[in-house]
């Protein structure tokens, strides 16, 4: 795959990514086809294994069932994300997020790049990292040049609440170890209409929310305001 359509592909990791497994399950194709009509680029798989974190959600089968046209974002949050990959991969993600603290973390970055490469289209290669991993301990992921990193706010893991601040302080100390590989910088966690201006402020080119969209009470508006705010923020 050459550099030329995997940064394409990067350029347009901007703005929110939106979580469609906050929608009502049963209203997915039109939550997604609504997000579309009010400008929606980007759909984020929340993936969970009931191992590696708490909760169980949708395979493959959804990011191959929604959001065509869009750039679909899956976040792996399984305990062996390496399994995992292929699957998605030809299920038509975009981009797929593995976590810093699976085993197979290694493994699986180096699938994605393996299956861009089978199936000649980029998909880019994630790198998801929870609050308690330190930046330090990267290094040896951070050498393979992931595509994006994802730096969580919370983990769901343990219960506690969302720390944007120390989130934004996390991401802009891994951007400049990962600066030489340029990577698309993601923040995810907590980001609702009270919040998105902390998350903006951190500097990431793509900010994950799910349940402030879908949840509220008109998700065109909402959407917005979030939308909004990034532009802002990126402005300034």
């Amino acid at each position: 795959m050459t550099n030329v359509s995997t940064d394409s592909l990067r350029n347009r990791c901007r703005g929110i990514s939106a979580g469609i497994f906050a929608a009502p399950l049963g209203q997915l194709e039109g939550a997604v086809a609504a997000l579309q009509g009010y400008g929606g680029k980007v759909l984020h798989f929340d993936v969970m294994d009931g191992v590696f974190v708490p909760g169980l959600t949708g395979g493959p089968g959804f990011v191959k069932a929604l959001g065509a046209g869009m750039l679909r974002d899956v976040h792996l949050m399984v305990a062996d994300p390496a399994a995992h990959v292929d699957g998605f991969a030809d299920a038509g993600a975009d981009i797929i997020t593995v976590h810093a603290e699976a085993p197979t973390a290694e493994e699986a970055l180096l699938a994605v790049r393996a299956a861009s490469s089978r199936l000649g289209r980029p998909i880019l290669a994630g790198l998801g990292v929870m609050p308690g991993t330190p930046p330090e301990a990267l290094a040896p992921l951070l050498a393979l040049g992931p595509d994006l990193i994802l730096v969580l706010a919370l983990d769901p893991r343990d219960g506690a609440p969302a720390d944007l601040e120390r989130a934004g302080e996390r991401l802009r100390a891994i951007a400049a170890m990962a600066a030489p590989a340029r990577p698309v910088m993601a923040i995810d966690g907590g980001v609702t209409a009270a919040t998105i201006d902390t998350a903006a402020a951190s500097g990431a080119d793509l900010i994950v929310s799910g349940s402030a969209i879908f949840g509220a009470s008109d998700p065109a508006a909402a959407f917005g305001h979030l939308s909004a705010a990034m532009e802002a923020a990126h402005a300034g």
